[in-house]
Formats: structure tokens, C-alpha cells, sequence
């Protein structure tokens, strides 16, 4: 079938669409052209007319706790027995753990005595008792996922001067 989109100059699909685009296509569409369209249903024309996820008020992705974990594991820079993890407990409500008692091993492959949570449990992430990624309320100081100023770094650096400072002023 030719497709009657295409010859309207409205064909959202492309060089994808199931049906055939031949003919020329009428120059008032030619000239407002418009990017190829997500096939997702329910997206207007914001995605037709090239708009992404800010121009639908959308906010932006904010990344996961398996990657929070995964910084917290492999950045050198980062030490893990300061981070304590807030979890959802089933029975007993929100817990604070530190990051080093836990086992971050696929749970399938794991015994029953093996400290481990899911990941989809974590709620936030603390940095010596202050808030470095938080699910609820969308922040995330470690990757600055969601637009955050404030980096990691600084904060750490900031926490531990604030640190030393009153321990030596104790003294």
C-alpha cells in the first residue's frame, strides 16, 4: 500500500514505515519537514516536532541505586565505610545499614544467611549523615542526574574540613 502520510508530507515513520513512499512529496509539506516520531503510543506532536523530555515537562532520569552502588564500589576516590544505605524494610519499617555490611552479589546466587537487599528497596544514600542520593525527593549529588550544582566531590571534601574542624577545636 503507498502510504497516504507520506504523500501528505505527514508520515512520521520514515524509511521504517510498513508502507510504500513513492511519488513526490507536496512542497508545503517538504518545507515543514518534521523528525522522525517515537512509535510509542500516546505521544503527541511534541515528539513529531523533534521536543524531547523537557519540552513535555518531564523530568529528567535520575540514575539508579545499582549505579550509586556500583561509584561507591569502584571509585577509588570513594571510601565505603563512610556511606550508610536507608532501605524499606518489609516488616520493620526504614532501616539505615552501613554500605559495607552488605553483599552486592546477583540475589539469586545467594544463601539465605548472606546480608543482601533489592536494589528496588534502597531509598537513599548517606555520606557521614548527610544525604548524597535520595529516591523520594529526586536528588542525586553523586552523578547529578537530576540537574543538581553540587558535586560529590565538594561535598565530601566540605563534609571532612567541617569534620576536622571540630574535632581539632574539641582538642
Amino acid at each position: 500500500d503507498i502510504c497516504k502520510f507520506y504523500l501528505a508530507g505527514a508520515c512520521r515513520f520514515g524509511d521504517d514505515c510498513f508502507n510504500v513512499h513513492v511519488g513526490d512529496v507536496p512542497q508545503t509539506a517538504a518545507t515543514g519537514a518534521r523528525k522522525k516520531c517515537d512509535r510509542r503510543p500516546g505521544h503527541g506532536d511534541e515528539w513529531r516536532s523533534g521536543g524531547g523530555a523537557l519540552d513535555r515537562g518531564k523530568k529528567s532520569r535520575m540514575k539508579t541505586a545499582e549505579d550509586v552502588i556500583n561509584r561507591i564500589k569502584w571509585d577509588q576516590d570513594f571510601d565505603e565505610t563512610n556511606f550508610v544505605i536507608g532501605y524499606t524494610d518489609r516488616f520493620r519499617g526504614l532501616i539505615e545499614e552501613e554500605f559495607t555490611k552488605f553483599t552486592w552479589e546477583d540475589l539469586s546466587t545467594l544463601d539465605w544467611d548472606t546480608f543482601a537487599i533489592p536494589q528496588h528497596r534502597i531509598q537513599y544514600f548517606k555520606y557521614k549523615n548527610e544525604k548524597v542520593w535520595d529516591r523520594d525527593s529526586r536528588m542525586d549529588l553523586v552523578f547529578g542526574s537530576t540537574g543538581t550544582t553540587t558535586n560529590i566531590r565538594e561535598l565530601m571534601q566540605n563534609l571532612d574540613l567541617s569534620h576536622q574542624n571540630t574535632t581539632t577545636s574539641e582538642d
